[in-house]
């Protein structure tokens, strides 16, 4: 976001932070988040103190290309902090938001800079034609995607109501994050080259592989965030099918204790309590 005035940037910056909480709140399947409406001061605030720090990093230490990374840990932090999200649902909320927003970001840019004929920072950001073109119908893909995720009930997990307290789950979750958070980045900075960097790029072979890797990547991307969803919805059911198992066992005993078989009850009580310990 070099080379943008003040307003600009707040205009860029702040939209896609409220934007960017909103997708990943609903990722993870928090819709009783926008039921309170004191959480919209939470998330206005989270939004307003990562936009200032993200002008710190990209305008004063001129940390262009780290700042995405950077912001995120801090959207991290604040979400523990002032929007209180516990660890695990602030870590997948960023992360899953993050993709989400570079998911319609990243193509739609590369698509409407060749639509545009923007070849640099310059051509993108003092062309207030252009500028308004690509932020307004970027912020507007992004708005509409957020509402089909409100409307629809879509989520790629639910930490509203799901109930996995299974270590293995977490830490392949974590494992998982870990990815889609550096193929995102990767992803950027390619992106950012592609765009802003055009002319250092010495041949238009090396521009067409540019592309090529970028799509590659929105698709790894894609792939990832399926097998987020798809692991969650595993250890859902097994947790489901663990807590029928456990139902079922109680059931057991009561017909051992109505029929006076207590030694088998007790028996029964010792299994399912190694059960429950082992699970």
């Amino acid at each position: 976001m070099e080379n943008m005035s003040l307003l600009q940037f707040i205009l860029v910056s702040f939209s896609e932070q409220v934007i960017f909480i909103f997708l990943g709140t609903l990722s993870i399947g928090k819709y009783h988040y926008f039921k309170i409406h004191s959480n919209y001061y939470r998330i206005l605030s989270t939004a307003s103190l990562v936009t200032v720090i993200s002008y710190i990093l990209r305008e004063k230490l001129g940390l262009v290309s780290e700042a995405p990374l950077l912001v995120l840990f801090a959207d991290i932090i604040l979400m523990i902090f002032i929007m209180r999200f516990n660890f695990y649902e602030a870590i997948t909320s960023s992360v899953l938001g993050f993709s989400l927003i570079m998911l319609v970001e990243i193509p739609f840019s590369v698509i409407i800079t060749l639509l545009l004929g923007i070849n640099g920072a310059e051509e993108l950001y003092q062309n207030a034609v252009n500028f308004a073109i690509f932020v307004l119908s970027t912020r507007l893909l992004q708005i509409v995607l957020a509402f089909l995720f409100y409307r629809f009930k879509f989520k790629v997990v639910n930490m509203e109501n799901a109930n996995i307290r299974t270590k293995v789950y977490y830490i392949q979750l974590i494992v998982y994050l870990i990815s889609l958070c550096t193929i995102g980045f990767l992803t950027f900075l390619m992106t950012r080259m592609l765009i802003f960097e055009k002319t250092a790029i010495t041949s238009s072979q090396n521009v067409y592989l540019l592309r090529i890797n970028i799509f590659i990547s929105l698709f790894v991307t894609i792939i990832l965030t399926l097998a987020v969803k798809n692991i969650h919805e595993f250890y859902k059911n097994k947790n489901t099918l663990n807590n029928n198992e456990i139902v079922q066992n109680i059931e057991y005993i009561y017909r051992l204790i109505d029929e006076q078989k207590i030694n088998e009850a007790k028996n029964a009580l010792i299994s399912l309590k190694s059960h429950i310990i082992e699970h």
